[in-house]
């Protein structure tokens, strides 16, 4: 917020913008809060909604806008599995208060509890931007910069995480979820990382950063077995220490941004002179992104590392000490190609300065934060240990000296080819290499495969209108159509035999009229009034006798 002041200083609306950001943040913290499941999904659902509203915050951009409908629409596909989930729950135990859930889910069909497992994993993995489902984030930075800081350090992305953490204790039981959460945590690491290598736009690293971060506690929240071992201790430990980092990678992103008028990295270099104080700041986050000792994501990484190897996983093992090789080269590679070297022809068009003193002095907070809990992790990891049930080695042991050595071995390569210029790209790629690079340029075809499965859709679904349209609709009114002109036709053919009935009685009535007629030879009334005379003289004379 001290930040906004100064980046959003010459924006409109700022009203709006401090509405909902205010919103945002008291919308995760009664996430957190939460002891139910419906207080907890409203919340889930403000953050979402509140995170749409700051994306297309400058709605004048056709691009806000459509990526502000893409993060609404992408991370609905995950709230409506958790919301399934949510049913489901209730459906069986007729609660949603996390205390009862936790005495009262044994009484859940097996298969049904793996069911609402499963959902609750999907939505949380939407949630946090994880594979297959991770493409928002990148489009998420279309929103002013202190909100993508607000978004990846420390709220939204992190309600997957919170989620996950909050449920382990009773979905550890599934070791379907557990094996599904270690390899896709550990898989997104490594994408996200080689995604954040490749990229030219200086806010698509640390979005693809945060990707691949994320990754780390996923994969150590599924490495364990219970809520008391060390996987969860440091899925949660990495959580703190990357809102830290990541929030300050941000800011100092959105410094620079703010005084070059570019996201294209191509565009800059040789900054380190003129804004020599962000320089200092984007150190300081590299050595915190990239778990250098004695900073905080050092011990959380190391402890994710150690968590995976106490599962006897040696395949996720690597995966994550790769991942941290990845994360080491993509940061230092933005750090050499934005600092270092020259200047830009771009760059020498313009008066470069630094940053705006609040700016600096609300990046300068953070990036105290972020020394201070390195030197506090190994007290606060040794203070921890004997109430989370597992006991911490010395850092400075094999494993240590094995780390450092993986992120000396993915640091070297960027050394080489952009600090030194000894090798060239070209040298390096190969027809299998250029082709590899060719994939992670296109986010490995991921947003094709999804314009391709919606345009389907669409197609599917003009079709089916067409249907209906054409046949569905037509046909009550064809039906219809046949039901009156029976009706007509069973009128018409009602009156003509009921007239005919009528006719053809009349007829034989007065046939035998006519023949009764025939019988006498006089006035009908004459023989009526003599007929009713004689009944009346009967009568009297009976009663005359009697």
């Amino acid at each position: 917020l001290i930040y906004s002041l100064a980046y959003m200083a010459h924006e409109e609306s700022l009203d709006r913008y401090y509405f909902f950001i205010l919103l945002f943040i008291g919308s995760m913290i009664g996430l957190v809060l939460s002891d139910n499941l419906l207080q907890l999904f409203i919340f889930w659902e403000m953050v979402g909604f509140c995170s749409y509203a700051l994306v297309s915050f400058w709605y004048r951009k056709p691009e806000a806008v459509k990526a502000g409908i893409k993060v609404f629409l992408m991370t609905k596909i995950g709230d409506i599995a958790l919301l399934a989930a949510i049913l489901l729950i209730y459906a069986e135990l007729h609660t949603l208060s996390f205390s009862q859930i936790f005495k009262e889910y044994q009484n859940i069909p097996e298969y049904l509890f793996t069911m609402i497992a499963m959902l609750t994993l999907f939505g949380a993995l939407v949630k946090s931007a994880q594979l297959p489902l991770h493409s928002w984030l990148y489009s998420a930075m279309d929103a002013p910069t202190s909100v993508s800081c607000l978004l990846h350090g420390a709220t939204m992305v992190k309600a997957g995480v919170y989620l996950i953490a909050r449920t382990h204790v009773i979905f550890c039981k599934v070791q379907l979820w557990l094996d599904t959460l270690a390899w896709v945590g550990a898989i997104t690491a490594i994408v996200g990382a080689l995604l954040a290598l490749q990229t030219s736009d200086i806010k698509g690293v640390p979005a693809y950063s945060t990707v691949s971060q994320i990754g780390f506690m996923m994969s150590a929240l599924g490495a364990s077995p219970s809520p008391t071992s060390l996987g969860w201790f440091a899925g949660l430990f990495h959580t703190i220490s990357h809102a830290f980092f990541q929030g300050l990678g941000f800011l100092v992103i959105g410094s620079i941004v703010h005084q070059l008028g570019t996201r294209d990295m191509r565009k800059m270099g040789g900054l380190r002179r003129d804004m020599p104080i962000t320089f200092a700041l984007c150190i300081v986050v590299i050595l915190a992104r990239s778990g250098i000792p004695p900073f905080c994501s050092f011990f959380s990484k190391s402890l994710i590392a150690k968590s995976l190897l106490l599962a006897n996983n040696l395949v996720l093992t690597t995966l994550i000490y790769v991942a941290a090789a990845l994360t080491f080269a993509y940061s230092y590679r933005f750090l050499v190609i934005t600092f270092a070297g020259k200047k830009s022809p771009y760059l020498k068009k313009i008066k470069v300065h630094e940053a705006p003193w609040l700016m600096s002095a609300s990046s300068s907070i953070l990036a105290a934060g972020t020394i201070f809990l390195g030197f506090l992790g190994g007290s606060l990891i040794s203070f921890l240990g004997t109430h989370y049930l597992f006991e911490i080695e010395s850092f400075f042991s094999l494993e240590t000296l094995f780390f450092v050595l993986t992120l000396f071995i993915g640091g070297l390569p960027i050394y080489l080819i952009y600090q030194r210029k000894m090798v060239k790209l070209e040298m390096l790629y190969p027809g299998p290499l250029r082709i590899m690079e060719s994939i992670i340029e296109k986010n490995f075809f991921l947003d094709r495969f999804y314009g391709i499965l919606t345009f389907a859709f669409i197609r599917i679904s003009k079709i089916l209108y067409k249907m209906d349209i054409s046949i569905i609709e037509r046909f009550p009114i064809l039906v219809a159509k046949i039901m009156v002109n029976l009706s007509r036709t069973m009128l018409v053919s009602f009156d003509m035999t009921l007239d005919r009935m009528v006719s053809f009685a009349a007829e034989i009535v007065a046939s035998h009229s006519v023949k009764v007629r025939t019988i006498h030879r006089g006035a009908l009334s004459h023989f009526v009034l003599a007929v009713t005379l004689g009944i009346f003289l009967l009568y009297v004379l009976l009663a005359l006798t009697t």
